[in-house]
Formats: C-alpha cells, sequence, structure tokens
C-alpha cells in the first residue's frame, strides 16, 4: 500500500454532505488517495497524462488508458462514485455499520443482492496486508457462533462455527484486536492462530484449555488460567469475555443471528476494523482510512464474493 502524506476528511456528516455533492469532488478524493505522489502510467511508468471526457487517464508517451477504479473493489462499477462514497461513509461511521436491507434502502439500489455484494467488497478492505502482529501482554481464547441447536454444547459442539480471538492487555485498558474463524480448537489451529497474530516474546494469558499447551514452547511466555481454581472467575480472561459478548451482541443485532459460515470471516473483519478505531476522535477519519485501503484493493469478481469468501487458511 503507497504512504499517504495528507489527513484529510469530513469530520462529520455535515461536512461529507457539502465536501462529496458532485461527483467531480469524489473523483478528485478518490485521484488523490491512488496516487498521492501523482498519475504514473501502469504500462511504462511515465508521469505525463491528459484526461478524456469519459474520466480516463490517458499516457501521453504510449496512450495507455486508464480508469481511476481500474484494479480495485470498485473495478467495472457502473454506479456513480457519489454512492460509493456514501455507502463507505455509512459503512464506516454507524456504530454498528449497516447491513445489505439498511444499505438497499439508504441507496436506493435496484436489490438485496447489489447491496449485499457492495458490503462484502467494502469489508474485504477493512484489514490493511503487512499490518503489525499484537504484542505485550495478549489474551487469547475461543468462542463459538452460530443459532441455537441440540447437542453438546461448549468445544464439542456441533453445527457452530469455531473463532479465535486474541486482544492486548494496556493495564485495566484493551488495546487492539484479532479474531479469525478456524477449522477446530485443537493445538494445531490455535497455535497457528497465535503464531500469525501475535508477535514472538509476547506473554500470552489463556483459560487452561489443553490446546494452548504448546505455546511455551514457540517463543511465547505462556500463562495458563484455570477458571475451576480463579477465586474470581469473573477476572479469567475480562478482555477476551467482554470483546466475545460484544461481537455475539453484533450478530444478533445487526445480523439477527443469521449468517453463512463461509462470510463469517468478512463480518469478523469489519468488526476487527471497527474496534481497533474505536478511540479515533473523528469518525471521518474511519472513512479516509477506508477510502485509503479501497484505493490500495484488488478487484473483486461476484463469483469470488459468492465461492471464495473464506480467508485463505493461515500461514504456517
Amino acid at each position: 500500500m503507497n504512504e499517504f502524506s495528507f489527513e484529510d476528511f469530513p469530520k462529520n456528516q455535515k461536512e461529507f454532505d457539502e465536501r462529496f455533492s458532485s461527483e467531480q469532488a469524489c473523483y478528485e478524493y478518490l485521484f488523490r488517495m491512488r496516487w498521492p505522489q501523482g498519475f504514473r502510467c501502469p504500462r511504462c511508468g511515465h508521469p505525463g497524462h491528459w484526461m478524456s471526457a469519459r474520466g480516463l487517464c490517458i499516457c501521453r508517451r504510449c496512450e495507455y488508458h486508464q480508469s481511476i477504479t481500474a484494479g480495485t473493489i470498485l473495478h467495472g462499477t457502473k454506479k456513480p462514485l457519489r454512492d460509493w462514497f456514501k455507502a463507505l461513509w455509512w459503512f464506516t461511521t454507524r456504530k454498528s455499520g449497516v447491513n445489505a436491507i439498511n444499505l438497499k434502502d439508504l441507496l436506493g439500489l435496484g436489490s438485496y443482492q447489489t447491496a449485499w455484494r457492495w458490503l462484502q467488497k467494502l469489508r474485504s478492505c477493512t484489514i490493511r496486508q503487512g499490518r503489525q502482529r499484537l504484542s505485550g501482554h495478549v489474551e487469547v481464547d475461543e468462542f463459538y457462533l452460530g443459532g441455537q441447536c441440540s447437542g453438546k454444547p461448549g468445544r464439542g459442539a456441533g453445527n457452530k462455527c469455531a473463532v479465535a480471538i486474541a486482544v492486548e492487555r494496556k493495564g485495566r485498558k484493551l488495546g487492539r484486536l484479532r479474531l479469525q474463524p478456524i477449522d477446530s480448537c485443537g493445538t494445531r489451529d490455535l497455535t497457528t492462530f497465535v503464531q500469525s497474530h501475535v508477535a514472538p516474546g509476547s506473554h500470552i494469558q489463556t483459560d487452561g484449555w489443553s490446546g494452548y499447551a504448546e505455546l511455551g514452547t514457540t517463543g511465547y511466555t505462556h500463562e495458563p488460567v484455570f477458571m475451576t481454581r480463579a477465586a474470581d472467575k469473573h477476572s479469567v480472561l475480562p478482555g477476551a469475555h467482554l470483546v466475545i459478548s460484544l461481537v455475539k451482541r453484533l450478530i444478533l443485532g445487526t445480523f439477527q443471528g443469521r449468517f453463512e459460515q463461509k462470510y463469517l470471516a468478512r463480518y469478523l473483519d469489519e468488526y476487527v476494523f471497527r474496534f481497533n478505531r474505536r478511540t479515533t476522535q473523528s469518525v471521518g477519519k474511519r472513512f479516509w482510512r477506508m477510502v485509503q485501503q479501497l484505493a490500495a484493493s484488488v478487484p473483486i469478481t461476484n463469483a469470488r464474493l459468492a465461492a471464495q469468501a473464506i480467508r485463505p487458511a493461515l500461514a504456517k
């Protein structure tokens, strides 16, 4: 991703409406985000270009035509940038986000499926590539999401999705968060999750589950806390348990408890994006971050949105 040297964003809804009242204003903002050092032809690298009547950047050397949305998640879109900017604003500034039914009504989109695809594309931009791993004191746990069903509860439950969680503790406050669907709560999956999201040398606190037994031999200081031995059960992984309750509330509130397992990773990524920016003073800064990440994104076909929504396996 390119480094952006400026912070320029609307501070509230009124400023947003005034700032992006035209298609040209949205175009200029996205152009500046995508090419902060100025446009360069992706084919020959020449900086000289001219703008066509259709808003295409045309290289003065090789005459290559470049759309401002080409090569991003907006590749091939027929909708105005104003509509996408409105969707981005609502997606990033509303406390619990927005669901497909809300977005359809707010933008007057033709179908629920169109709104659903838009949101899936936006969720794919919430995680920045190359982000730093968690460090310091980190609580790690796992939990299950899914509808109520009969059968064995807890780690042996069927028809539910297992999710691993890691959250930094900064004294009594919480730091950054990571959430990831996992295949099982076994040693291999939990150790791989920790290695992918927590920096070596960190102090990791877990419950007494045997799936965490190898963490102490993989470059971490591991402190298991056994619920059955704790005088105050609320003191065991309080940060992780708080976030777990908030995630479950989100699934029940925004999505009415219904989701398909293969799309869960994106919903969790959206929550992580919002949680890790919860102390940002201006809601507009979250919008700015999302436009940055959209400008550095890659195209996603509708077929991939529907059939390949689970994030690739964690690095071994």
